[in-house]
């Protein structure tokens, strides 16, 4: 029995005895049928009191796959009292006033890395057993996670792997990575934490882990390059986790992906952001960040794990100029993502994003589409936008880490100028120059003084045509 119920029933039953003891010490007949009703009063209000104490209820169970643990989640109704012990490959949780929801199996076959299956039966006095039979764990961690925005109560069993899939950074030769500039790319959100979501039922988490792979793909076919997924299922990765695998691999940049969402329909368009240490540049920005900070409670990371901030004044000192370097990138990708589709803001936008607080490495946030716009949300779906934002992001990396940069960040460093004018007095006043080593279209166009954009035009040359050893190009 539940303990308020316990408490409830004594305190009813002794108003029983003092009712009964009155009735057996009052003379006459006459009071006997009214004090009679007033004992089944009682009582009835003891039968409707005991029912009003519900028990919780096991409504829903579900499971995703990480690299390195097994997640089980199981939704009630009420906060869960329980307790656990584990014996040899079994794991027993037993919750105390607790019910089974009609719908809940009997037995789920899961047999993935860590668990074959899940046993669930109800006990006398209110209990309900949960066994997990494990195979190849390493340990076993019970939480629960309370009750937030549309998450009900829920139980959490997170089954750590003894031996973690390999992800690609493992199998990699370090020191040919060492060689190579590496880029991280976060998908957004994952596993318990959905994102946005679509008026046609599409889920950011889905969307954003699409593009990130065609991301990845795309800087891996340039030499020199190599990138990682911060998740590449879905499952949900901890900020800290999140900004762990970028400092482990010694990363050039870290690109987080995502895709928008706002009341209004209608919005629509791409944006980036930086690091603010501060305040956001606008309310949007500011309820942005606030959103998706939130995703460690919704993902559900236990014990506090993503509260972990560094010292701030020594992370100001070290991300002022590390933000700097971010907005630069910044730049040029709004420049390559204005290609693919209409931009939200003109310029780089901040917000205080926790999954951005890099020390030093440069790290944005995209927000690809507004998932809440009909359009954009068909687009976010489809294999071809996809594609084509991942090879405008690519193309941002290499043109920022080779060296070169973009026309929107030159065009701010010399005045404003009539470019046809200039292009045709080059053409008229040019030189032969022959390609030595070191020289890029931004390096040259910068020492004569003109945009790559113009360059190239010189030259005929296409935006992605790249400048070779001993090449012959015409210089102003």
């Amino acid at each position: 029995m539940h303990p308020k119920e316990e408490n409830l029933c004594t305190d009813i039953i002794c108003q029983v005895k003092k009712c009964l003891q009155g009735i057996s010490k009052s003379p006459g007949k006459k009071k006997w049928p009214n004090s009679f009703w007033q004992v089944m009063v009682i009582m009835l209000t003891l039968l409707l009191s005991i029912n009003f104490v519900e028990a919780t209820e096991v409504s829903n169970i579900r499971y995703w796959a990480a690299p390195d643990h097994m997640r089980i989640v199981f939704d009630l109704d009420n906060e869960p009292t329980y307790k656990f012990q584990q014996t040899g490959n079994t794991l027993t949780v037993e919750l105390s006033d607790a019910s089974l929801h009609q719908s809940m199996p009997a037995e789920m076959i899961v047999n993935k890395p860590g668990i074959n299956k899940i046993v669930l039966s109800a006990l006398e006095n209110n209990k309900v057993k949960i066994e997990f039979i494990l195979n190849e764990y390493l340990k076993v961690e019970v939480f629960k996670l309370k009750k937030f925005q549309n998450k009900p109560e829920r139980l959490v069993v997170d089954i750590i792997l003894k031996q973690a899939a390999q992800e690609e950074p493992a199998k990699e030769n370090v020191p040919q990575l060492k060689r190579k500039k590496v880029i991280i790319i976060d998908p957004g959100h994952g596993g318990e934490d959905p994102g946005a979501v679509g008026k046609k039922g599409t889920y950011e988490k889905h969307v954003v882990l699409a593009i990130s792979r065609e991301i990845k793909k795309a800087i891996n076919r340039t030499p020199g390059y190599r990138a990682f997924l911060t998740r590449d299922g879905d499952y949900y990765v901890s900020f800290s986790k999140r900004l762990q695998i970028a400092k482990d691999l010694n990363a050039s940049l870290f690109i987080s992906v995502h895709a928008d969402a706002a009341r209004n329909r209608q919005a629509r368009g791409s944006s980036v952001y930086c690091l603010s240490t501060g305040a956001a540049s606008n309310e949007a920005a500011k309820l942005l960040a606030k959103n998706e900070n939130l995703s460690d409670i919704i993902g559900g990371v236990p014990n506090g794990e993503g509260k972990t901030d560094s010292d701030q004044i020594i992370l100001n000192m070290f991300q002022t100029n590390t933000i700097n370097i971010s907005k630069t990138y910044a730049g040029n990708l709004m420049h390559q993502l204005e290609r693919v589709n209409s931009l939200k803001y003109k310029s780089v936008q901040e917000a205080p994003f926790r999954v951005l607080k890099l020390p030093d490495i440069p790290a944005v946030l995209i927000e690809t589409a507004f998932i809440s716009n009909g359009e954009e949300e068909w687009l976010l779906k489809s294999n071809n936008f996809q594609k084509t934002m991942a090879s405008a992001v690519a193309s941002s990396v290499v043109e920022y880490l080779s060296g070169t940069a973009s026309i929107a960040q030159i065009s701010e460093a010399v005045e404003e100028i009539d470019k046809t004018s200039k292009i045709n007095n080059a053409k008229r006043l040019s030189r032969v120059y022959i390609v030595k080593k070191g020289d890029t279209i931004f390096s040259l166009a910068k020492n004569n003084s003109i945009t790559m954009d113009e360059l190239r035009k010189l030259n005929h040359m296409k935006d992605s045509d790249s400048l070779l050893l001993g090449q012959k190009i015409r210089l102003p």
